[in-house]
């Protein structure tokens, strides 16, 4: 997880969508996300790589509370 002292400096995204496979448990058809966080830290010298692999809900749930904690920022800035 990053630390107070280190910022987001890229992000990568890729969609994909479970069309087979050869069991039967249901994947078929299931959306993920895979995200790639970069983040540098303030003084520069170090760059870490975060990967993460959420479901669609998964991801509109973070979008949601990034977006209510915007609106949050946005009142005392």
């Amino acid at each position: 997880m990053t630390s107070s002292n280190q910022q987001l400096v890229d992000l990568d995204w890729k969609f994909a969508i479970n069309v087979a496979n050869s069991g039967n448990d249901g994947t078929n058809g299931t959306a993920r996300l895979y995200l790639k966080l970069t983040t540098m830290s303030n003084n520069g010298t170090n760059r870490t790589d975060i990967p993460l692999s959420v479901t669609l809900e998964q991801f509109y749930a973070l979008v949601h509370q990034l977006e209510k904690a915007k609106l949050e920022m946005d009142v005392y800035a």
